[in-house]
């Protein structure tokens, strides 16, 4: 059983009852169901009753002296009859035509008009979720000049520079942008002015017989060489927040006539769009470059460390505009040592930035007091609670070539050796500032020739790894740090390498290469004899470093005092071996005596002894000894110069 069609179904009995003989009577009439698309047009207005196709007709294989299609929507049927009739049912398909061509004509116009709003809602949407300004006017002009059938359209727009200075520039569409190249930027002449000013949309058929046109000094008319321009159309692009004239589309073609009002309001719509968008691209990147600058401007700068090539580098997510937490610091302390500190508070935005300064102010404070690592963070913690911040503070001391650090559950540091595989170290020491309250600390070799690399979870995090992976990817990318190659370009590939050029947090890194062998290094048998030629050596390499007779007679003295310590003080009671370094960083000799024995405890009667280390300190600029559990370690230095 067929169901029956409101409305259709009536139609088709009207029709049906069109089909009389030329006496009136009804006749016979047959129905068949046809395919819509085979009758109705390509976009249907509304109920079809027509004159059928003459295919159709052939189909039904047998003649017919009268047919009509009836169709609307999915449906269509096929009406016709074998008996004469009269001309009823070819009147009646006219009147349905005529009684439906208002509507159809109504239906065209809210198409018409759903067409230009559904074309204004998907550049709008386009528009409005760009944040390159660059790639946003391009995309903006090309639409506008494509929707109001322009041969070529411009958008000029103004910018503020770094001095606050305001600039214009533009984009084309339809043509390139050579064209215009040798003519300057439109002034505020009494065409122009009405858009720069953002008084309203301006339409002209034919621009040439304006009587603003022509008045734009020093040329008369059209400037010799620009592209023929009859119809004229220009619209503001005006903020929506501020009211500011952000810049105006203008639009030509060299027929006459050929912009409507609709052309104008497509126009107007996506400036409307353009406006919202560069409001919104502008805010964005005011703001971007403000969490940029205040980030760096948080950081320090890197001091130069003699022995050490150290690099440092901070990269702001590549994604987002929140101040980060990241942070680093290079150190270099009274005694000569070297701190190295990195860091990263939990979060971003300005609280975050706000605690980072608040702690790196700290670490540095109680750094140059010379805290030793366990001590400062356990200061510095108890000063940033209830916040959770991660920190890696390392001390290098270049007399006994060792690293001692304490981690506030930060990742850990690598060593990179001359040779041999990578060294990560200080995991899972002790829990982040401000939560933990202990912070034990650990010491590790640093000779020369080796690498010390600190970084921020930022350098290994990714949506689409874990951190393990992302850990033995840096493991196996470090190599590439050793060698020659200049270390500024190498830890920059080594970021690329990793982050593919994109990355979700904040990225902070230290480099720092221990540099070169000594320029003169000895072992000996810690021995009377051997002191000699020891002494010796040292003379003759403080002279080949431009030592004065006077200088040299003081480090010649001051190192064979060090040297005759240890062979009298540090080996009494067994043989051993001393290792004298010399070496020459930036004009400062150094030279560093260490030894592997038990000295024992001078005795407070004997006036004649405890001379040795005053006089050590009366010849050379400055001397530190340093005991260790192993020996001990006297560093002199003298300035050059």
């Amino acid at each position: 059983m067929t169901t029956r069609v409101p409305g259709f179904d009536d139609l088709l009995d009207a029709v049906r009852a069109g089909f009389t003989a030329p006496d009136g009577r009804p006749v016979p009439v047959r129905a068949h169901e046809v395919d819509p698309r085979r009758v109705l047009p390509a976009e249907p207005v509304g109920p079809l009753v027509a004159e059928p196709p003459a295919d159709l007709l052939a189909e039904l294989g047998e003649p017919t002296t009268g047919a009509l299609v009836v169709a609307d929507g999915d449906r269509a049927v096929l009406l016709w009859t074998a008996d004469p009739v009269g001309g009823g049912h070819r009147a009646l398909g006219a009147a349905v035509a005529a009684a439906t061509a208002g509507s159809a004509q109504a239906v065209r116009a809210v198409r018409a008009e759903a067409a230009v709003l559904d074309a204004l809602h998907s550049v709008g949407k386009r528009l409005t979720a760009q944040l390159d300004i660059d790639t946003l006017v391009q995309d903006a002009t090309d639409a506008a000049t494509t929707s109001t059938g322009a041969a070529f359209g411009a958008f000029f727009y103004n910018l503020i520079n770094d001095y606050g200075e305001s600039y214009t520039l533009y984009t084309l569409s339809g043509v390139p942008r050579e064209v215009f190249s040798r003519f300057p930027m439109p002034r505020n002449t009494e065409v122009f002015a009405p858009t720069f000013r953002g008084d309203g949309t301006v339409r002209s058929d034919d621009i040439t017989v304006d009587p603003r046109f022509g008045r734009n000094e020093p040329y008369s008319g059209m400037p010799e060489g620009h592209l023929p321009v009859c119809s004229y159309l220009a619209v503001p692009v005006v903020s929506p927040t501020t009211g500011e004239v952000l810049g105006g589309f203008f639009f030509g073609h060299p027929e006459p006539g050929r912009f409507t009002a609709r052309h104008a309001y497509v126009a107007e719509g996506i400036a409307g769009y353009s406006a919202i968008a560069l409001d919104n691209a502008r805010l964005y990147d005011r703001q971007a470059n403000l969490a940029r600058e205040l980030s760096r401007a948080l950081l320090p700068d890197t001091p130069a460390v003699a022995g050490v090539d150290v690099v440092t580098r901070y990269l702001p997510a590549a994604t987002g505009q929140k101040i980060g937490g990241d942070w680093y610091d290079v150190l270099r302390l009274p005694s000569g040592a070297t701190a190295f500190v990195i860091g990263d508070v939990v979060g971003h935005g300005i609280t975050a930035a706000a605690v980072m300064a608040q702690v790196r102010a700290a670490i540095r404070s109680y750094a140059l007091l010379e805290m030793p690592p366990s001590q400062l963070l356990a200061t510095v913690s108890r000063l940033v609670d209830p916040s959770f911040v991660t920190c890696f503070y390392a001390v290098h001391d270049p007399d006994t070539d060792t690293l001692t650090y304490a981690n506030a559950g930060h990742l850990p540091a690598v060593l990179l050796p001359p040779d041999g595989p990578p060294r990560p170290f200080g995991e899972a020491m002790a829990q982040p500032l401000g939560v933990g309250r202990t912070f034990p600390s650990a010491s590790t070799t640093f000779p020369r020739g080796t690498s010390l690399v600190l970084f921020t979870d930022g350098l290994l995090e990714s949506r689409t790894r874990d951190l393990t992976v992302s850990m033995d990817w840096l493991l196996a990318a470090l190599p590439a740090l050793r060698g020659p190659a200049d270390p500024h370009t190498a830890c920059d590939e080594l970021i690329r390498t990793l982050t593919g050029g994109t990355h979700d947090d904040d990225i902070a890194l230290i480099l720092a290469r221990r540099t070169g062998l000594p320029r003169h290094h000895r072992r000996a048998p810690a021995t009377a004899v051997e002191l000699v030629a020891l002494r010796d050596g040292i003379a003759a390499w403080a002279r080949e470093q431009g030592a004065t007779e006077a200088l040299t007679e003081d480090i010649v003295l001051a190192v064979y005092e060090a040297m005759a310590n240890s062979v009298e003080h540090g080996y009494r009671d067994k043989p051993g071996e001393l290792d004298v370094v010399a070496e020459n960083d930036d004009d400062v000799l150094t030279v560093t005596v260490t030894d592997w024995g038990t000295w024992k405890q001078p005795d407070p009667s004997d006036t004649t002894r405890g001379r040795g280390l005053p006089l050590i300190t009366m010849l050379s600029g400055s001397s530190k000894t340093t005991r260790r559990p192993d020996g001990t370690t006297v560093a002199m230095r003298w300035p050059l110069r």
